[in-house]
Formats: structure tokens, C-alpha cells, sequence
């Protein structure tokens, strides 16, 4: 089950991407789940060398953290077969709601850093460093365009290709690929099922796959912990129009008890309450703009990011201080035009004061 110090809840304030993000770190924080993921996105020649279910979910060890907040979903190791106890292959889990190009560059920058960080945590004794393999789990509404990183580098000709690392990332594209072709866990076929046809007419029939997904869930106690967060997720990312729909489908599939039935109208307890309509929507004007802030405090994080890696801790404090919009989209102009992470500071020291 779920490590505890990884236990995600999902809140009505927050954003969607950001409910996206918590959601996987919290399905890809089982063992069960995170084993299948990698398991049936490795080539069979590779998992016959690793003892997958052994596998170890690394901390601040080996995590800079000026990185945390751009970079890991979750870090795993698992120990090589027939290799001592420290052979070890580290897999970067991560997470993408909307696509990026720079995604490549993003990998290699952390596999750097993590390589620093081995390095250090070596006490001095040099040792070959660890393979770190990146999977990327990606559902932008329009799918992933594939890129490595050496498309994000201007060649002259074939003859610079030495010059510059390059390599490949694992990839699983829940809006192009099919979840019924992989050996997922019936939990994260679910999810991935949601996110597959979260923008297509196809959606409400989807759902009912969703809960028989659900429904095969052992043992009871994980079945209702993943009913009630899947239904929660629904809730939180769908339409209110949806809402009667996804709850007959839920009542029909989901036969274990009433308990269950218990769960689904606790979860979309919204339905048939005019006390809690008319409070939605008084308070959604104040969500709308809640989310407009967050979404443009990353923005802002995420060009001057890309621009000059990633940014002091105080100085992304210093960003998510800035309560205002206007300010925000005037710095988000002029951080392009910025020539050094000192310039940008300054301007970012000045909009927060004001």
C-alpha cells in the first residue's frame, strides 16, 4: 500500500493541474502500482535483470532541494539481481498534464543533479554511478509529441552529433496509447482510462469500464480506498452537468455493498442540494481567480526556469508571494527579455513589494 509520507488528498481549491499531479504521485506511491507501471514499460530483457519487487522509494537522500518542486513525482531504486546489495537502477517517475517541449532537457538536468548528489552522498569514495531511467506519464489533451533531446538542438550537420548527450525516456501517452494493452494494475487502468477519454464524446461509456476496472480492486479495504478517490477526482475535474450520469453508472457497477453506495453519494453529495448549488456558485468567481494566480505564479516559474535552471528557494517563495495578477503577467513580459537570473531577481523583488 501507499508509503505514508506520500499520501496525496486531493482539494477543491486547488487546480487542475495540480489535482492531475497529486492523483498519480498518490497511485504511483502503492508498491503494487508502481511495480506494474514499470514492469510493463521495460523491455522484458531489462526486467529479468531487476528484482522489481524489491523496489525502494528514495527520499531527500538523493533529491537536491531546490529540485522538488520542478522535477520528481516520485524516485524509486531497484536492486540489480546477482549484483551486491548497493547495485541499484533509480527510476524518475513523472508527470505531465500539458505537453512540454523542453521535457528532455528537464530529465537530463535532473539526472545531473542526481549524479551530483550520489556523488556527494559517497563520502568522498568515488563509485560508478547508478543507471537513472526516466518515465514519463503524459496526457496533454492532444497527446505527446515525442521528442528527444537532441530535436531541441541546432546541428549544423551530423558531424556535432558527438559532442552532446542524448538518450530515450520511457513514455506511456494515456490520450494516444491504449491502457487495455498494458499489464497495469487494475487501479492505474483506471486512471489512465479516465484520462484516455477525458476529452472525447466516448467519456461517459468509458466510465462504466472505469468501475469494472474498480470492481476487480483486491483486497476490499484498497477497492474502496481507490472508489472513493477516483470518485472524488471526478468530482474535482468533470462537469456538474455529468454528475446524475457518472453516479448510475457507479451504483450499477459497484454491487459490493452498502457501504459503497454510502461512498458515491457522499462524493457527489452536491447533486440535489440547492443550499450547496447556490454556495458554488457564490464562491466560484473566487476559485476562477485562485486559479488564475497559481497558474500564472507557474508560468512565470517555469520561463524563468527554463531561462536559468532551476530558481532559489527564496526567490520561488518570493514568486508565489505576488498576489497579483497584473503583476504576475508584467513580470512573465519581461522575464523573456531578462539577461541574467540577478536582473530577473530584481524585478521579481520589486513586484512583490509593491
Amino acid at each position: 500500500m501507499q508509503d505514508p509520507t506520500k499520501k496525496v488528498i486531493l482539494s477543491d481549491m486547488e487546480t487542475k493541474p495540480k489535482i492531475h499531479d497529486n492523483i498519480v504521485k498518490y497511485f504511483l506511491s502503492d508498491r503494487e502500482n508502481a511495480i506494474s507501471v514499470i514492469r510493463a514499460m521495460l523491455p522484458p530483457q531489462v526486467q529479468e535483470l531487476l528484482e522489481l519487487e524489491s523496489i525502494r522509494y528514495e527520499k531527500d537522500s538523493f533529491i537536491p532541494k531546490h529540485l522538488k518542486e520542478y522535477y520528481s513525482d516520485l524516485l524509486t531504486s531497484v536492486p540489480i539481481k546477482d549484483q551486491n546489495a548497493d547495485a541499484k537502477v533509480y527510476f524518475l517517475l513523472e508527470h505531465k498534464s500539458t505537453y512540454k517541449e523542453t521535457t528532455p532537457l528537464q530529465f537530463l538536468r535532473y539526472m545531473v543533479e542526481f549524479w551530483d548528489q550520489f556523488i556527494r552522498n559517497s563520502d568522498g569514495v568515488f563509485v560508478k554511478l547508478p543507471v537513472v531511467i526516466p518515465i514519463l506519464i503524459a496526457h496533454p489533451e492532444y497527446g505527446w509529441r515525442a521528442k528527444k533531446l537532441s530535436d531541441l538542438i541546432n546541428i549544423p550537420s551530423e558531424d556535432f552529433r558527438i559532442y552532446f548527450p542524448d538518450f530515450d525516456f520511457l513514455l506511456f501517452d494515456a490520450v494516444k496509447d491504449d491502457p487495455e494493452n498494458y499489464e497495469f494494475d487494475e487501479a492505474v487502468k483506471a486512471l489512465f482510462t479516465i484520462w484516455k477519454y477525458a476529452h472525447t464524446k466516448e467519456f461517459l461509456p468509458a466510465v462504466k469500464r472505469v468501475f469494472e476496472l474498480i470492481r476487480q480492486i483486491d483486497p476490499q479495504v484498497r477497492l474502496q480506498e481507490y472508489l472513493q478517490l477516483i470518485l472524488k477526482y471526478l468530482e474535482l475535474t468533470r462537469e456538474e452537468e455529468e454528475y446524475a450520469e457518472i453516479k448510475k453508472i457507479a451504483e450499477t457497477e459497484i454491487k459490493e455493498g452498502e457501504e459503497y453506495m454510502g461512498t458515491i453519494a457522499e462524493m457527489f453529495r452536491r447533486e440535489g442540494r440547492e443550499e450547496t448549488e447556490q454556495r458554488l456558485i457564490q464562491e466560484k468567481p473566487q476559485w476562477i481567480e485562485h486559479g488564475k494566480l497559481e497558474a500564472t505564479q507557474e508560468n512565470l516559474i517555469d520561463i524563468a526556469t527554463e531561462q536559468y535552471g532551476p530558481l532559489p528557494s527564496k526567490l520561488y517563495e518570493k514568486i508565489k508571494s505576488i498576489q497579483s495578477l497584473e503583476n504576475l503577467r508584467a513580470l512573465t513580459r519581461k522575464a523573456i527579455k531578462t539577461e541574467s537570473l540577478d536582473e530577473f531577481t530584481e524585478l521579481v523583488n520589486r513586484a512583490a513589494e509593491i
